[in-house]
């Protein structure tokens, strides 16, 4: 193809629908609208407007999460573009890729304290992997495609586009078919690498596959199935990994954390003589004490990012490769070595045997008993977001999951807020699949403007209230460790205009407000059918549950894996 004349934004606008975008979320502003002008004119992409410049990068992310695509948003220049940040921190810490796009003012303006002007490369650059300032028109479709490899080659990320008003209406000439994305090469493990792991096998009593968040970035969960079929040995889940293998499988031992477990999974951990890290950090909430943690286990560390080998724990054995490729040399050099199969391992009696209680019949109800309920009610492939708090963490610790990239979590950033953005990109993504957003009453006062999207787009989100009029979290730990001194964690108010003095906000009469159906739920009896009548109506919905502001939620008080009592409730 030819040279053709176009604006630069509209370069921008064409070349991100080759590559396969399709919805843009964000908030127009004047420092972007000929991008936002490409958008509507030359490309099929849809544009979705939210209440809050963050929730589109929220979106973003969890859209990339969701279907391991780019996820990508836009936002006006100043505080439109400052509005993004949080989004950007929380795809970083979790290597999510997405591009987000601001405007930025005239490039004479730059530098000068103008109106809407913020320096956002300079403020993003901590945050992303990468960050561009466009100040050479011709160069726009050159920066895109740059862009958009950086963000999906190697360890993934985040990448910011900043692009002068000015700049974006510039006529270029420029020929899109020169920017074709390449396949990613990736670092393999070496032949005896693998052959020191498998010695390494040979020798452990009490072997243990670790699964981190880099199983479903490199999309190997298949991968990590046979491999542990191979070795019959069990596998436990790091936070980001949690959807990473069948909870129901007979060789899922559970979770690892001081605070997102399972008691099952941290015994297994602790029992094991050799841990192999496939594609996790090894990050602070997941192992705690590296000492307890570590103890005499032998340490297998499997990440494509060498600069994260040895960076917590030290291991006997670091590989910075490609995850994927690393276990299928491993299950076949592991086939090739025995010289028979090994015994079937099945761990569900014991896995259930060590399993925290959920059959509560307390009222007000216990948000244990909530999320039984939930997930008896909900399909396998449900997606379930999340924000931060404990309704977070009872979620981690209780809620299985069985299909990968279905269950969305701020791992590294644990931003509140974050999980409605994520449900609707998640429904936008997979109409069929229902998509739930598990929320405390306090990370929903961070994204409560946002169901006004839900019900503009008609996005049939179920948002799943856990309301107990706290900060319950931070309260529990005022509880715990400040001698029950407690400052700024109580959210209830006198609401003389609701029925509601135990809750404050009254979020089924604030969703109504927005168009948004909804319903107030006090009995655990009363859930699945609430959760029925949500899928029925096809619509955004809100069910807001009572439940007990007493309720302990069992983590580690020391900051070890065996500073737990998982009997807590």
């Amino acid at each position: 193809m030819a040279k053709q004349k176009m604006l630069a934004a509209e370069a921008i606008a064409l070349l991100l629908e080759r590559k396969g975008v399709e919805h843009v979320y964000g908030v127009p502003g004047a420092a972007i609208l000929p991008f936002y002008d490409a958008i509507r004119e030359l490309t099929g992409i849809k544009s979705y407007v939210v209440r809050h410049e963050q929730t589109g990068a929220f979106m973003a992310d969890g859209y990339s999460r969701a279907t391991g695509k780019v996820g990508v948003c836009a936002a006006t220049s100043g505080p439109g573009g400052t509005n993004l940040l949080t989004g950007l921190y929380g795809a970083y810490m979790d290597s999510v890729p997405m591009l987000a796009f601001t405007g930025q003012v005239a490039t004479p303006l730059i530098n000068t304290m103008s109106f809407q002007e913020a320096p956002i490369t300079e403020m993003a650059k901590p945050v992303c992997k990468a960050v561009y300032l466009l100040t050479e028109p011709e160069r726009a479709a050159e920066v895109v495609h740059e862009a958009w490899e950086v963000a999906t080659t190697g360890r993934k990320g985040p990448v910011l586009i900043d692009l002068p008003v000015d700049v974006q209406k510039v006529e270029i000439e420029v020929d899109l078919d020169e920017f074709v994305s390449q396949p990613d090469i990736l670092p393999e493990a070496t032949d005896e690498e693998i052959q020191q792991v498998i010695r390494l096998l040979n020798a452990a009593q009490k072997p243990v596959l670790l699964s981190g968040g880099g199983i479903n970035l490199a999309n190997a969960t298949e991968e990590l199935k046979e491999l542990a079929e191979t070795l019959q040995v069990p596998v436990v889940t790091a936070l980001m990994g949690i959807d990473t293998f069948p909870n129901d499988h007979p060789l899922f031992a559970g979770r690892m954390g001081t605070m997102l477990n399972t008691p099952y999974g941290n015994k297994t951990i602790l029992e094991s003589d050799l841990i192999i890290n496939l594609g996790g950090r090894f990050g602070d909430r997941s192992i705690g004490s590296v000492e307890v943690f570590k103890r005499n286990a032998k340490i297998v560390h499997v990440n494509l990012d060498k600069k994260e080998i040895g960076k917590y724990v030290e291991t006997e054995l670091g590989i910075a490769a490609d995850v994927k490729s690393f276990m299928v040399k491993l299950a076949k050099a592991a086939k090739e070595a025995r010289d028979e199969e090994p015994a079937k391992l099945d761990l569900t009696v014991e896995r259930q045997k060590h399993a925290r209680k959920t059959d509560f019949e307390d009222i007000p109800i216990k948000p244990q008993r909530a999320l039984q309920e939930l997930r008896e009610f909900l399909d396998r492939d449900a997606f379930v977001s999340h924000d931060c708090g404990i309704s977070q963490i009872w979620s981690c610790q209780l809620f299985e999951t069985y299909v990968p990239r279905s269950y969305l979590i701020t791992g590294g950033a644990g931003t509140m807020g974050w999980g409605l953005g994520a449900a609707m990109a998640a429904k936008l993504a997979f109409p069929k699949r229902q998509s739930v957003n598990v929320v405390g009453d306090g990370s929903l006062g961070m994204s409560l403007q946002d169901l006004a999207t839900a019900a503009k787009f008609d996005i049939p989100v179920i948002v799943f209230v856990l309301n107990n009029a706290l900060l319950g979290l931070i309260r529990q730990q005022q509880n715990w460790f400040y001698d029950e001194r407690r400052i700024s964690t109580d959210l209830v108010y006198r609401n003389e205009l609701c029925d509601n003095e135990l809750r404050g906000i009254d979020f089924v009469k604030t969703a109504e407000g927005m168009g948004v159906r909804g319903e107030l739920v006090t009995h655990y009896n009363d859930i699945k059918p609430a959760l029925q009548r949500a899928v029925e109506s096809g619509k955004p919905y809100l069910i807001e549950v009572v439940v007990a502001p007493d309720a302990i939620c069992g983590f580690s008080n020391d900051g070890s894996l065996t500073g737990i009592d998982y009997k807590q409730n």
